[in-house]
């Protein structure tokens, strides 16, 4: 807790709850089942989990923003919600390359899946707990691990 800042969580919190709320709006237009989702969210290989994990706690547990971004510094505010749409921006896209190369193509429940993924990491304070881990094993046991990969596949070599 000795790392806790109200400027970085503020619109960390604001920005997730607000890309949250596009993304179930969004969803709202489409025809997406949770069938999809769960389908989505298992084809992502377990490495990538992983790495994302890690990339939340880091962000989260090690004060990165307070590292990147002096408390004394002017607008510390607007510069943390920079950080924080560039590491969105970056999980999202990686997250729907990998979908596509293990499902073949870019859907509505990918970006969904690609979505919570990218929400995590921006949201704050959970660097602490392995969520996204847990929705992973949920949505692998819900497609009785039909999609399950340890590595992204990688075309030519992988199949």
């Amino acid at each position: 807790m000795a790392n806790f800042s109200f400027d970085v969580w503020l619109p960390k919190a604001s920005a997730a709850s607000i890309v949250i709320g596009i993304l179930l709006w969004w969803t709202g237009t489409q025809v997406v089942t949770i069938s999809e989702i769960a389908t989505s969210l298992s084809s992502i290989p377990f490495a990538v989990i992983l790495l994302i994990e890690a990339l939340d706690k880091f962000a989260d547990v090690s004060g990165i923003y307070n590292k990147l971004i002096p408390n004394n510094t002017s607008n510390h505010m607007l510069k943390s919600v920079v950080i924080g749409l560039i590491a969105f921006i970056a999980v999202l896209y990686g997250i729907l390359g990998t979908i596509s190369l293990s499902l073949g193509s870019i859907s509505a429940p990918a970006l969904v899946a690609a979505g919570i993924c990218a929400v995590y990491v921006l949201a704050p304070e959970t660097g602490d707990d392995e969520l996204l881990l847990f929705v992973w094993i949920g949505a692998t046991a819900a497609t009785l691990g039909h999609n399950i990969a340890i590595i992204p596949p990688i075309p030519g070599i992988t199949g």
